[in-house]
């Protein structure tokens, strides 16, 4: 069981306690990764929460490799024509997919944790505050969009309807993108972290039940694709694959999206978080690092 100073900033977060809970100390062992069954070339990005960089590895498998440092404890990312957007504690910045300097966009939030974009506006959860706010990518003051939400973890948008991870009731949560009162898509899911949505079907992870499930995007009931994960956080669909960041065994593993075994994609990475993959990169997978010791 990992200590809270070793969680970092999620330690203020309902979501990091149950993780600390459910996560073990296990880990893989050095060695290159190894790739899953032929998955489409592109990038994955995913935050790693422990030492504020930015990491770039194949999809089909590969050794990880920095792009970006000095981020102080990113949460979620999204990509939008090559700029990254990265939640922290406090702020969201964007960076271009290629490396370089963060650019602080809006600022003043008690815990940003995940981010999606669509039309030039920035969707973020504040899992702290309960709410779900918008900003402009360009940058800007946020504006509250929804409020009530216990837990707000992962977001994710299509169309004109964003859903949402509600943690602490174990719920999946729609709402318009231009604000309202939130509807229950799905119940009962054991800490709902990461989702994704591809073919009107919504993808989950469920960290505290090390498990990937899938629901109909109008509702119904759960279908789990794969189990025996490691507090699986950060889901992201692409190509016929989910990749998903198992933050307790500091990894990316991939699943067919009609369900199976996980397979290792990248490994020896510390608490990865949020994951977003982009089509028709030149086949690396850029995995974001959270810096250790903020709160």
């Amino acid at each position: 069981m990992r200590s809270p100073a070793i969680i970092g900033r999620r330690t203020r977060t309902a979501i990091a306690s149950v993780l600390l809970v459910f996560a073990t100390a296990a880990t893989l062992g050095a060695g290159a990764p190894v790739s899953a069954a032929a998955p489409a070339p592109g990038t994955i990005y995913v935050v790693e929460n422990g030492t504020g960089s930015v990491l770039s590895a194949p999809t089909t498998g590969g050794v990880a490799t920095p792009i970006v440092t000095g981020i102080t404890g990113p949460g979620g990312v999204a990509e939008a024509n090559g700029t990254l957007y990265i939640t922290t504690k406090t702020s969201v910045l964007s960076v271009p997919a290629t490396g370089g300097t963060p650019t602080t966009l809006a600022s003043g939030f008690s815990d940003a944790f995940d981010v999606a974009i669509s039309g030039g506006t920035l969707f973020i959860t504040d899992n702290a505050a309960g709410s779900v706010v918008t900003v402009p990518a360009t940058g800007g003051a946020p504006t509250t969009i929804a409020t009530g939400i216990q837990g707000p973890v992962a977001i994710v948008v299509a169309g004109n309807t964003l859903y949402v991870t509600e943690s602490l009731t174990g719920k999946v949560l729609s709402l318009p993108v231009t604000g309202g009162t939130p509807t229950t898509v799905a119940s009962g899911i054991a800490l709902p972290a990461g989702i994704d949505i591809a073919g009107g079907a919504l993808y989950i992870s469920s960290a505290q039940g090390g498990s990937v499930i899938t629901v109909p995007v109008f509702g119904g009931t759960p279908t789990t694709l794969a189990t025996g994960l490691n507090s699986p956080f950060g889901l992201s669909v692409f190509s016929g694959t989910i990749f998903v960041s198992e933050s307790g065994a500091g990894r990316v593993v991939s699943v067919p999206i009609t369900g199976g075994t996980p397979t290792p994609v990248a490994t020896g990475i510390n608490r990865p978080f949020g994951l977003t993959v982009v089509p028709g990169c030149t086949g690396s997978v850029c995995i974001f690092s959270g810096s250790s010791g903020s709160s």
